[in-house]
């Protein structure tokens, strides 16, 4: 199975919603943005890669964006548990 197109899709959806993030003028960022930022993170901390390449091309997005990783001294927006499970395998139905 080749999830790259799935885990690209992801990555893309939640780096448009970073932009319109650090777009913004300082102050307050506008629900709407919040709201995308928030489910498109989840959408792909939550997707279990299904092969090496999608775990490195997911894990590789990760580590540069601050909502999974936290920047200059802020936490990130996931969990330690949140941010493993996502690489984890999908359970046996």
């Amino acid at each position: 199975m080749d999830d790259l197109p799935t885990i690209q899709a992801l990555i893309a959806a939640h780096r448009a919603a970073m932009q319109r993030y650090d777009d913004l003028p300082d102050g307050d960022v506008p629900d709407d943005i919040e709201s995308e930022m928030t489910s498109t993170g989840e959408a792909l901390c939550a997707y279990p890669p299904a092969t090496i390449e999608g775990v490195h091309l997911k894990a590789a997005y990760m580590l540069e964006c601050f909502v999974f990783v936290g920047g200059e001294g802020g936490d990130p927006d996931f969990t330690r548990a949140q941010l493993v499970s996502g690489f984890l395998p999908a359970p046996a139905a």
